[in-house]
């Protein structure tokens, strides 16, 4: 991660700023470094990407959109790319079929002996740009140059930091350096803009004051205590003025914010004049939690069954870069291809002769007829359409038992413990596997799920709005994949449809979307939202054995996630009851082999039997066990907590909601009408 200095704040709305080069050699000489901070790769798609303000220890920093990542690759030659058809194909149905590649994040160690040469790395832009001094609590922005900034540790880029030079304190003492903090409070929009909260002309516009201290302002923010809440204040050291924030707060307080100007402090742009922003403003503080919702795909890279077909030969093709397609225009052009190219390229197609690949080259211009028809993609919104090719892999698990290096996968079937019998139907341990990851957006305010997932809400990451790439990860892992027995998972749908606690799950669904949504999303069925009760059960399954396998498996929870196969049969695909329980990384934590042993008959046995154990029993009981929503209510869960059943983000596919234990287990007098999708083992549970 790099600092890019040069600041935007005076940029003129409607006039795209410039994208600087934080990697070009500066013109004077300077003893700061770039580099201020690291973080993991799958950290730039869910909590710190593009457009994210992430905290540093004594500074903010944001990073930038992909205009100046491209200045990183241009120094570090060809990028890093992740080559996945299908997942290159979902990319494409949300930001257009301008998108081409899929690239991994610049980065180049330091190369030793070329003295103060800066590893490539995401550029960043310290945002937000207002600073407050720890010492006299003077305010200003970066651009006032009131603050020098210094890093100048090679080894400690944790030390990177804005220091007030001379600072006397609050009351006028020895004089001495004091770090200086950014300013928390920020102005945000339902159109995902974010921009600095306007201290100056918010303070003097309380009092009416335009005079000279407008210009050149000398603010001072303080804070303090009292029994209504944490109380902060701006105040003009030359004229007076001053405005407690909590203003802003209270009821209506929103009404006196000032309209948002459009800005998108990662690109940087704003608004074009002419089209100003209608976004509902708000305000917002420095690390809140509806900050930033980020945007992505992820599927599973898995292999098609048996041997590949010509048309899996197509669909690799259509996921190379079109630079590479490009060199592809005869078949010695093919030949000579296969031997120069990159090898994450030509590996794909070892298997098949030269003349095979150029005839799936010249289907893939659309030189010659497809094979076959292109199966069109959902109309309207299918949560399940990217998880239907990995239910029909994971399903057939004898047809992979040679581990495919072309797609990083291995597995094998596991004998069913007799107690599971009844339930389970099948378990498949997965000894290799490898996932995909692609960032497209972010929205701010409500995460794209609350609002439709409309699309005009995701922010852009580009200035022009159509990227021709986007960011993406890999990562590699092993796992645990369970499949429940359809004709019982089936029967006991139909009677939980009819029950009175899943009509209050439906109700209290119904009144969370009425009262949650965005007013600028479009409107949103609540039925075509709601999982069906087999989704609940398998949700609540999950993180019950997630729960118990970080006690055994050498891996925390945190680094054990889910995928749900859980719908119902319709007419293009059957139904589905299975759960996949993985560990994936971009390094070597992800596959230890701790996880996929746990597949292991007895050791899954004894797993979920002690999980269901210890579920019947919560810390929060009897009121956990008695929860169900009722009107008022429209919390999205029942009986389950951060006691009994709740997971670290990083882990549930649904933020910890749809979760309820009484669809999985018996929990006497809190079950109410609900009988568990697995009465059948309950004997072996109380025993």
């Amino acid at each position: 991660m790099t600092d890019e200095t040069v600041a935007d704040a005076d940029a003129a709305p409607g006039v795209a700023g410039d994208v600087a080069d934080p990697f070009a050699d500066p013109s004077q000489p300077t003893k700061n470094r770039a580099r201020i901070g690291s973080i993991r790769p799958n950290a730039m798609l869910y909590t710190s990407g593009i457009g994210a303000t992430v905290d540093l220890p004594h500074l903010a920093v944001m990073p930038q959109g992909i205009d100046a990542w491209d200045k990183a690759y241009a120094r570090m030659g060809e990028p890093a790319l992740v080559l996945v058809p299908r997942l290159i194909e979902a990319v494409r149905r949300q930001l257009g079929r301008q998108v081409t590649e899929l690239r991994q994040p610049p980065w180049m160690p330091e190369q030793p002996g070329i003295g103060n040469s800066t590893p490539i790395g995401i550029p960043t832009r310290v945002f937000p740009q207002w600073l407050r001094c720890t010492g006299c609590d003077l305010l200003a922005p970066v651009s006032a140059n009131a603050f020098v900034f210094e890093n100048t540790r090679k080894h400690r880029p944790d030390m990177a930091r804005f220091v007030h030079k001379g600072c006397k304190g609050r009351f006028s003492g020895a004089a001495r350096d004091r770090v200086a903090v950014p300013a928390r409070y920020m102005i945000a929009c339902t159109n995902g803009h974010l921009d600095e909260f306007p201290y100056n002309e918010w303070v003097h516009r309380a009092d009416g004051h335009r005079t000279e201290c407008v210009a050149q302002p000398k603010l001072k923010i303080m804070e303090w205590r009292s029994n209504l809440g944490p109380q902060v204040t701006i105040k003009c050291a030359q004229c007076g003025s001053s405005r407690n924030i909590a203003e802003l707060t209270r009821a209506g307080g929103d009404a006196s914010l000032p309209n948002c100007r459009g800005r998108h402090p990662h690109l940087p742009t704003y608004s074009d004049p002419k089209t100003p922003c209608t976004g509902d403003a708000r305000l917002m503080l420095l690390g809140a939690a509806n900050q930033w919702f980020p945007a992505t795909i992820s599927l599973l890279v898995l292999p098609s069954r048996k041997e590949p077909t010509p048309q899996d030969t197509v669909d690799e093709v259509l996921g190379l870069p079109a630079s590479q397609v490009a060199k592809l225009t005869s078949l010695a052009a093919v030949i000579s291809w296969r031997e120069f190219a990159p090898a994450s390229m030509v590996e794909k197609f070892a298997a098949i002769s030269s003349d095979e690949l150029w005839q799936a080259v010249q289907i893939a211009r659309g030189d010659l007829p497809p094979l076959t028809q292109a199966a069109p993609g959902p109309v309207g919104y299918d949560p399940n359409y990217l998880l239907v090719p990995e239910w029909q892999t994971l399903t057939h698990p004898d047809e992979f038992l040679t581990e495919d290096r072309r797609n990083g996968f291995k597995v094998h079937p596991v004998p069913v413990a007799a107690p599971l019998t009844p339930v389970v139907s099948e378990v498949v341990a997965v000894d290799r596997i490898r996932k995909a990851n692609a960032f497209i957006g972010f929205t701010r305010i409500d995460a794209l799920d609350r609002v439709g997932d409309d699309a005009s809400r995701i922010a852009p990451i580009s200035i022009d709005g159509k990227p021709t790439w986007v960011p993406a990860t890999e990562d590699r892992g092993e796992g645990v994949f369970v499949r429940f027995d359809e004709s019982l998972v089936e029967a006991w749908e139909n009677h939980a449809l009819d029950s009175g606690v899943w009509k209050a799950h439906v109700a209290a669904h119904e009144r969370n979307l009425g009262r949650r949504q965005s007013t600028t999303s479009a409107q949103i069925d609540a039925d075509e939202r709601m999982p069906p009760p087999r989704y609940w059960a398998l949700h609540t399954l999950s993180h019950l054995l997630i729960r118990q396998m970080a006690m055994s498996s050498g891996y925390g929870s945190a680094s054990l996630a889910e995928r749900i196969y859980a719908w119902c049969e319709t007419d293009d695909r059957p139904a589905a009851a299975g759960i996949l329980i993985t560990t994936t990384s971009p390094d070597s934590e992800g596959t230890l082999g701790g996880l996929v042993s746990l597949a292991q008959t007895d050791r899954l046995e004894s797993g979920l039997l002690d999980g269901l154990h210890a579920a019947q029993r919560c810390s929060s009981d009897p009121i956990c066990s008695h929860r169900l929503p009722s009107d008022q209510e429209d919390f999205l869960h029942g009986a389950a907590c951060h006691f009994c059943a709740f997971l670290s983000e990083t882990s549930c596919e649904r933020a910890n909601r749809f979760l309820d234990r009484r669809f999985v287990l018996d929990l006497r007098g809190g079950s109410l009408d609900m009988t568990p999708l697995l009465a059948g083992i309950s004997v072996s549970i109380n025993a």
